[in-house]
């Protein structure tokens, strides 16, 4: 039986267009990641890397926040500076201070500098983030799954100085 109130039928619905990556991003928040199945390293890079592309064709010469993870008394200098030289190798903008969050491996959304970067991407301040490797965001698959999809629904990229399989 249609829906019908005063005012609305389906008829008179407005049509909604929603992009791929929104449709996929709400799914991976109502879909439990205990039943998604879990994707290797290898599709997890295949998936950043597209979208390091898309980014990267609409934008050539993109403006890079740079983002590590280390724990509580750690010195970041040695991921920083090599983060900082794949954006510089690749001719990249660095916009942002560096972004450091002193928190040791815990789940990506409670990082307050990735989610000032996060926020960068939203307000179109950065174009994408630049990292030395997939463990500056999470060493799980499935939390660094959702952090490249939140990162991809910004219209933004991850770069990594090393490749997923190189953990």
């Amino acid at each position: 039986m249609p829906v019908t109130t005063y005012r609305y039928t389906a008829a008179t619905a407005t049509p909604t267009h929603h992009d791929p990556t929104q449709i996929e991003t709400v799914l991976a928040r109502v879909v439990p990641r205990c039943i998604r199945p879990q994707k290797t390293s290898a599709e997890l890079q295949a998936i950043r890397e597209a979208g390091l592309a898309a980014a990267i064709s609409r934008t050539p010469r993109p403006r890079i926040g740079i983002y590590t993870l280390v724990q509580a008394h750690q010195d970041p200098a040695v991921r920083l500076a090599v983060a900082r030289g794949l954006a510089v190798r690749n001719g990249w903008l660095l916009e942002r201070a560096p972004a450091v969050d002193f928190t040791g491996m815990t789940d990506p959304v409670t990082r307050p500098q990735l989610a000032r970067l996060l926020d960068a991407l939203d307000h179109d301040d950065i174009d994408g983030i630049a990292a030395m490797s997939r463990t500056d965001i999470s060493d799980l698959n499935g939390d660094y799954e959702d952090a490249l999809r939140r990162i991809h629904a910004r219209r933004g990229f991850l770069a990594l100085a090393t490749t997923e399989t190189d953990l």
